[in-house]
């Protein structure tokens, strides 16, 4: 089976690392949608790796809840669900508002100038392919984390948000792009504006915001999800 995956680069981080961020991106992306059957043999001979590394990295996809492995049976990438989406809205909403307040209180100038940075890389961005944009995206609220001193959790939010990030990367029209980019140009002001209150409620908006769009996505893509 052709999975449409290119062959890894010799780089100088493990090769596990480096098939489970090549799978990662594929199922974020759905270049390996919601069903279809995957397994160590054929992942190896695309990537060009040995089984070992591949079998760690599907340990690793099935803890964040991207796997399914069963004994005896073939290893599927799971469907979405829903229940799932609202649980890691949830998580990140909570943590990720506290990196923002911890932020503006420690480290504003540090936070406007990376988010600034990061803006108007996204506004280039706006016609580019989905995974170009997506990754700016993550590194938007990433750098909120980052500038709290508390880095780590984005690390604890990435781990929680599997099948979130599906739908958000399915509903990345362009449309939806100039969405994303004018909310992080609200949340940007009220960060320089100081205003925590404000700041706060349209950064819980912005994240909660998938879960008005997910019911759409469901219709259009039904078997991508759980019933």
């Amino acid at each position: 089976m052709d999975l449409a995956i290119e062959p890894l680069e010799k780089l100088p981080v493990s090769a596990t690392d480096q098939v489970f961020d090549a799978l990662y991106s594929a199922v974020v992306s759905v270049t390996l949608p919601p069903g279809a059957k995957v397994s160590e043999a054929d992942i190896a001979k695309q990537l060009g790796v040995s089984r070992q590394p591949v079998r760690d990295a599907f340990f690793r996809l099935s803890n964040l809840g991207f796997l399914l492995i069963r004994p005896q049976r073939a290893t599927v990438i799971t469907q979405i669900s829903l229940r799932a989406v609202a649980d890691a809205v949830f998580t990140r909403t909570a943590l990720e508002v506290e990196c923002l307040r911890t932020a503006m209180a420690n480290a504003p100038d540090r936070l406007v100038e990376t988010l600034e940075a990061n803006l108007s890389l996204q506004k280039d961005a706006h016609s580019a392919d989905r995974d170009e944009f997506h990754a700016l995206d993550e590194a938007f609220h990433e750098a909120i984390c980052i500038a709290s001193g508390h880095a780590h959790v984005w690390t604890l939010i990435r781990a929680q948000k599997a099948h979130l990030d599906r739908i958000r990367f399915l509903t990345l029209s362009l449309e939806r792009r100039a969405h994303v980019i004018q909310d992080h140009q609200s949340i940007l002001e009220e960060i320089i504006g100081q205003d925590f209150e404000l700041a706060e409620a349209r950064l819980r908006t912005h994240i909660g915001d998938v879960l008005a769009v997910a019911p759409e996505i469901q219709k259009q893509k039904p078997e991508y999800f759980e019933k």
